[in-house]
């Protein structure tokens, strides 16, 4: 088969692969966060406005549709490169006469990732975990790691929740509003595959998985309260929604994990997604079981109301020193 031109190749690489999707598969992708997208086909494929994409299943990352075609679909080269342009409108052979290819408008860069500066303390942000049940022994090693604190827009106080990759350099993350005003949102220019996680202090081959930080914290959380063996004994995952590119990528940050707890929210998207995650991680080789909340919607709602009973049942102070007159 006869091969193409450097103008030809040149003019194929002007195309991204979000573009190629909108013009081409605009019904077999999703939204999976600010400017994330995640193709339906391909589970593990995850691709960016600008078009930048990432293939979990074989580490594959480009941002061309050429480059989609060949390491995703596995197009040949030139086969990829000549259907490109055909979507493109044809590109003439560079023997003849022709005008250089209007280029096409380029998307706005990705915004670079920044933490938001941290406040002198973070009283606001620990009463509002610890009204929440959080466990304070919790708190603390979140705080040491520097994936929690407090920080604050226009005078109103915020959890800041690092989003890390698998070197521990934070390059994500979210915010929580822990004041009068209520809110939750993405820290601008991070990505769901660097997510929230509170790593193992032993060596261990599991992983729980929860949707939010708060409730990977409350599973800690619950571990301590129930005395169940050290809690530092399993990692705890946030996906920062119900959409796997965080698990997909932690696999890939932890290879050893071979133990996936799914403890995703009792709600429809949360069994859903266990179920789709269930399936997606069908012959990885990996163990996966589903631990859906016992108590309420998600495992926040679970250790509130574990707590409760749990001072309940105990006795006060006053209590002991009625029974000892």
């Amino acid at each position: 088969m006869p091969g193409v031109t450097e103008r030809e190749i040149a003019q194929a690489k002007q195309m991204n692969l979000y573009q190629y999707m909108q013009l081409c598969e605009p019904d077999n992708f999703k939204p999976e966060g600010p400017g994330q997208f995640r193709h339906k086909g391909h589970s593990s494929l995850s691709f960016a406005e600008n078009g930048t994409w990432t293939y979990f299943k074989t580490h594959a990352t480009g941002r061309t549709a050429v480059d989609y075609l060949i390491k995703v679909e596995g197009v040949p080269f030139v086969e990829a490169v000549r259907e490109i342009n055909r979507i493109q409108g044809g590109c003439i052979p560079s023997f003849q006469s022709v005008q250089a290819p209007t280029p096409p408008v380029q998307p706005k860069p990705p915004r670079e990732f920044r933490l938001p500066q941290p406040d002198p303390n973070s009283y606001a942000a620990t009463a509002y975990l610890r009204k929440r049940c959080i466990h304070p022994n919790v708190l603390s090693f979140c705080k040491q790691k520097g994936i929690f604190y407090q920080t604050s827009i226009k005078n109103h106080p915020n959890c800041v929740f690092v989003g890390r990759d698998g070197e521990g350099q934070a390059k994500g993350g979210s915010l929580r509003g822990c004041g009068a005003q209520q809110f939750r949102r993405d820290i601008p220019g991070s990505r769901k595959i660097y997510p929230f996680y509170i790593e193992a202090a032993v060596e261990t081959d599991t992983v729980e998985v929860y949707e939010a930080p708060i409730d990977a914290m409350s599973g800690a959380s619950l571990r301590i309260l129930q005395h169940d063996g050290n809690w530092h004994s399993v990692h705890y995952l946030a996906l920062g929604g119900t959409g796997y590119a965080a698990l997909d990528a932690y696999l890939t940050y932890f290879p050893n994990i071979q133990r996936v707890v799914l403890c995703l929210d009792n709600d429809e998207a949360g069994r859903t997604r266990t179920q789709e995650i269930t399936k997606h991680l069908a012959g990885s080789g990996k163990t996966v079981q589903d631990r859906a909340p016992p108590l309420g919607k998600d495992y926040n709602d679970t250790l509130v109301q574990f707590t409760q009973e749990f001072r309940q049942r105990c006795m006060t102070l006053d209590d002991i020193l009625e029974e000892t007159r």
